[in-house]
């Protein structure tokens, strides 16, 4: 069957032709007194009657053998391609079909991995600040009566305190679930980047970053999420390179090929590369506990996400560099 796929409508032609054509031959044959070459037409209508019914059963194939690969998951059939008339929309069509199924797929199971991961670290957190709550508030129900003034202010002081901990961790949360979608419009780099300045200006070691443009950079973007998506990247920079002598932080927009990046570089301690991944994990976090959300790499990827585009980060000694790519 596969040598009829290149010149299939050719060959579904002249079947049909052969089909309508012979039992008329056949039938004149006989009147005219040739039965023995009336028979043999006979038997060439119920050849071509056989071969028609093989070439229809050829699409009809094709499209069970990419329903099979939905049905088994198997993410690397391709259906062969032709330059038959008609064939060849059809397999192209399905080709897209199988593409976007394995794409779907491989998104699906990068979200699951992702949210595992949230889930188990919310689980650790959670666990972790309301265990002290449980078992204080087990010990003061059990030892009502050893417990002075000074202790019970002391306990519900402690409490206050876990409970404020599960708040701000679930609104940090909150703020990864909540983004609104981005309202495009045209926005010069150079205005964000005078805002961000001017947002800077009186936070320690802003002294360290310097603003450039190759050129006059345009980008098609939300007003508010990009500064926002920026603003996280640059802070952890700013504390990257705390500590480290002639600390630099630059902040790059240029346009290789007429699209728009951003990039974020700074020398401060180098990423392993096992790592760069977890970084942008939300409430994950190298800093010190009670110093940062551990979301603000990961809301920025979002804000990225939502603008069609992407954040990645790249760490070799001396530089650690973070690449916003606009689509």
């Amino acid at each position: 069957m596969a040598s009829y796929s290149r010149h299939y409508t050719l060959h579904v032609t002249v079947s049909v032709v052969m089909v309508m054509a012979l039992p008329a031959v056949g039938v004149w044959l006989c009147l005219k007194g040739y039965a023995p070459l009336a028979v043999l037409m006979g038997i060439l209508t119920l050849a071509a009657v056989f071969r028609l019914i093989r070439l229809l059963r050829y699409p009809i194939s094709q499209t069970e053998m990419m329903a099979r690969a939905i049905k088994n998951n198997d993410l690397m059939l391709h259906i062969p391609e032709t330059d038959d008339v008609l064939l060849r929309q059809a397999s192209a069509d399905m080709n897209r079909i199988l593409v976007s199924y394995r794409r779907d797929q491989n998104e699906l199971e990068t979200r699951k991995n992702y949210y595992d991961r949230i889930l188990r670290v919310m689980t650790h957190e959670l666990r972790n600040t309301v265990t002290p709550i449980v078992s204080l508030t087990d010990f003061m129900i059990e030892n009502p009566d050893a417990q002075s003034e000074e202790d019970r202010r002391e306990a519900i002081g402690i409490i206050n305190s876990q409970a404020h901990n599960v708040c701000s961790f679930l609104e940090s949360y909150r703020q990864l679930t909540v983004l609104a979608q981005p309202s495009m419009t045209d926005i010069p780099v150079s205005r964000i980047f005078s805002n961000l300045q001017t947002l800077l200006k009186a936070e320690p070691g802003a002294d360290r970053v310097r603003f450039e443009q190759a050129g006059a950079v345009i980008i098609h973007a939300d007003s508010s999420l990009i500064p926002l998506a920026l603003i996280n990247i640059i802070r952890n920079a700013i504390q990257a390179t705390d500590g480290v002598e002639d600390g630099r932080i630059t902040v790059m927009a240029s346009a290789p090929g007429g699209k728009p990046c951003i990039t974020v570089t700074n020398n401060g301690p180098e990423i392993p590369e096992s790592r760069i991944e977890e970084i942008f994990m939300p409430f994950y976090s190298t800093k010190k506990r009670g110093s940062g959300s551990g979301i603000g790499l990961a809301l920025s990827r979002q804000i990225m996400q939502l603008h069609e585009g992407t954040l990645t980060c790249s760490s070799h000694y001396p530089y650690t560099t973070f690449t916003l790519q606009f689509s």
